[in-house]
């Protein structure tokens, strides 16, 4: 394995990140007997992505985190080219952990309609970090006869926890068609174990050629279902990545006839993707989401050169006001902030590691926040338009440009700052932004430039991460 570099410069204070290596999706989120469990999908020896395993972290409070080791590693058959995404379901004192097994034949293949075997597996758990033997639930002659050999990261929860009133499971797979359309398969079981394919969800148009990561929730009365689009066209401001992160309404029954509505990004900034939620046992919705990009050929993370890439967002809570899906950073991290300080607008405030920043318009004017001289945070009354920009002469962003959207008003603003990445929600978490930056020394300061506002921040408390 990698040497972890301590003094890195560019290591994390405020979001979890690998040991060393590269980290992508989050998997298995729960509480599990008081423990919050983050598994990750993770390459340790390798910052530009390899076979992949699943890493582990534990914490009882959000604050302070254990890294467990690695959790599931391809030692089987089944799941011999990588232990790929997956979910956890908390049933009857016991952590089952559902997975896609990645198998890739040799010989002369595309490895999209053969070549590849995407298998459902599943090993559980009684204390969280021992794990059991795996089992082989699903292979691809279980899927239905018009889908790729990609179908992959099962999502499996209780039926009563998406308005389904039966004592079943359900799972959902992410998939693509034959002719290039994404879709989630939807399964039920009665006991983890033997599962029926039920239902078919996607668009009334195509909507991108691979839906991945799926998650099904209830918020309220709202039916959500969130999913990763690969191939999704830009339009406008909209759908500016690679792939896209984002959920759709569904009217209906996740198991029945429905109707999926108004798709929206959960998060309109250069990096983010694959987001998973969990309910905790305070019954909040959590959403973590990976803060990176894959096969992004315009922007790049210098920390390869130091032998890791990538995080997580920190645990976001996802509910509703005013009947919008809002997201804001759980409560706990408020406890990392030191004391209170104001800024007055047109001063620069000192440079530091990790900052949180709470705007609050007192009028309806245009903003402009500017950070390290090379990234302007800026609301347009005329435009209606949000938009974080990076001043390409100081190449604090290695290849991010700009990213916008469309807000009637601009009240306030909250920016959690860490060493090398910015979670930025306006209007209380009605639209949030995750973006990479690098400054030279890992240090960063800001001012704001126009507008009236009231600029209060803190100093951040990293938090306690044992490896």
């Amino acid at each position: 394995m990698l040497e972890m570099n301590w003094s890195d410069k560019w290591r994390l204070g405020l979001h979890l990140m690998p040991p060393t290596g590269w980290l992508n999706d989050p998997n298995g989120l729960c509480q599990f007997q008081g423990v919050y469990h983050v598994f990750f999908q993770y390459s340790p020896d390798n910052p530009e992505g390899g076979s992949k395993c699943w890493g582990h972290y534990t914490s009882t409070d959000l604050l302070e985190w254990q890294y467990a080791g690695i959790a599931l590693s391809p030692e089987d058959e089944f799941d011999r080219n990588g232990v790929y995404s997956g979910s956890a379901l908390v049933s009857e004192g016991v952590m089952h952990l559902f997975y896609t097994g990645n198998v890739k034949l040799e010989g002369d293949y595309n490895y999209i309609t053969d070549g590849r075997q995407s298998n459902t597996v599943l090993s559980s758990s009684e204390d969280g970090l021992n794990f059991d033997g795996k089992k082989c639930l699903m292979t691809n002659d279980d899927y239905p006869d018009h889908l790729t050999c990609h179908i992959r990261d099962p999502k499996v929860v209780t039926g009563k926890s998406i308005g389904i009133e039966d004592d079943n499971y359900y799972m959902f797979l992410g998939a693509r068609t034959k002719d290039d359309r994404g879709e989630v398969l939807v399964y039920k079981s009665p006991d983890l174990e033997s599962w029926e394919h039920t239902n078919i969800l996607t668009g009334e148009k195509r909507f991108g050629y691979m839906w991945e990561c799926p998650d099904a929730f209830m918020l309220g009365e709202k039916k959500i279902l969130s999913v990763s689009p690969q191939g999704v066209e830009t339009r406008g401001i909209d759908y500016q990545n690679v792939y896209q992160s984002g959920y759709f309404e569904l009217d209906g029954s996740f198991d029945g006839e429905y109707r999926l509505k108004n798709f929206r990004e959960w998060d309109r900034g250069f990096d983010f993707y694959a987001p998973q939620t969990f309910l905790d046992e305070q019954g909040r919705r959590l959403l973590i989401g990976w803060i990176g990009m894959p096969d992004d050929q315009e922007q790049c993370n210098p920390t390869v050169n130091d032998g890791w890439q990538n995080a997580l967002t920190v645990p976001r809570e996802v509910f509703l006001k005013d009947e919008k899906v809002m997201q804001y950073p759980a409560e706990e991290l408020l406890s990392l902030r030191k004391e209170e300080q104001i800024l007055e607008p047109g001063k620069t405030s000192d440079k530091m590691q990790y900052y949180d920043i709470e705007i609050t318009m007192l009028e309806d004017t245009d903003l402009t926040l500017v950070i390290s001289d090379g990234i302007t945070l800026c609301y347009s009354r005329s435009d209606k338009m949000f938009t974080i920009t990076f001043l390409q002469e100081q190449n604090l962003g290695y290849g991010r440009k700009s990213r916008a959207v469309y807000l009637d008003e601009c009240r306030s603003v909250r920016i959690l700052a860490d060493t090398t990445c910015l979670e930025v929600y306006l209007n209380g978490g009605e639209e949030v932004f995750t973006t990479r930056f690098y400054t030279e020394d890992g240090m960063s300061s800001f001012r704001a430039e126009k507008g009236d506002m009231e600029i209060k921040y803190w100093v951040m408390e990293p938090m306690k991460v044992k490896l």
